[in-house]
């Protein structure tokens, strides 16, 4: 197997904050289409913490795919200029597809500063795949994840009008 990355970047036209705030609300991922599932396990965080929160115990399960694992890092948002970073890491034993095929390592979501009412998401997914099936994950990648950016911009606009 050989490492696979596959990152994308976009400016949304949408606050840090409400975006920062959509990316870690669990029911923005749990809602998933049957019979796939996004499950927490809740209390499982550092000091007993729950959703997102460094150290609480995540599965993505469903037919050809079963990726569970822990989050590693979660930035508080601050305000400040920073990069905000999200990473969950996949245990030993995920896999997209088959074992032997596609085994996730690490989903990565990181917010840039917030420039001229827009903010820049990038998605980062880090696998080890079959050296022949690599350009195929690829193009398998692109699709799945293309319309996750209006979603995230959406879901942000819907989170500011909520609170605001």
């Amino acid at each position: 197997m050989r490492e696979h990355v596959f990152e994308r970047t976009r400016r949304l036209a949408v606050e840090r904050e409400a975006l920062w705030r959509w990316l870690n609300t669990p029911e923005t991922f749990t809602k998933q289409v049957w019979p796939y599932r996004v499950e927490f396990l809740e209390g499982t965080g550092v000091g007993g913490a729950s959703g997102f929160a460094v150290g609480v115990l995540n599965t993505h399960h469903g037919p050809l795919l079963n990726c569970a694992g822990v989050m590693t890092r979660v930035d508080p948002y601050r305000g400040d200029a920073g990069e905000l970073v999200r990473n969950l890491r996949y245990f030993y034993g995920a896999f997209i597809v088959s074992p032997r095929l596609i085994r996730p390592r690490l989903l990565r979501f990181a917010l840039g500063a917030e420039e001229d009412g827009y903010c820049a998401l990038t998605l980062r997914v880090e696998c080890d795949v079959r050296p022949w099936c690599a350009g195929t994950w690829t193009r398998l990648q692109s699709v799945f994840w293309k319309g996750f950016f209006g979603s995230a911009e959406r879901g942000a606009r819907r989170a500011t009008r909520a609170t605001g």
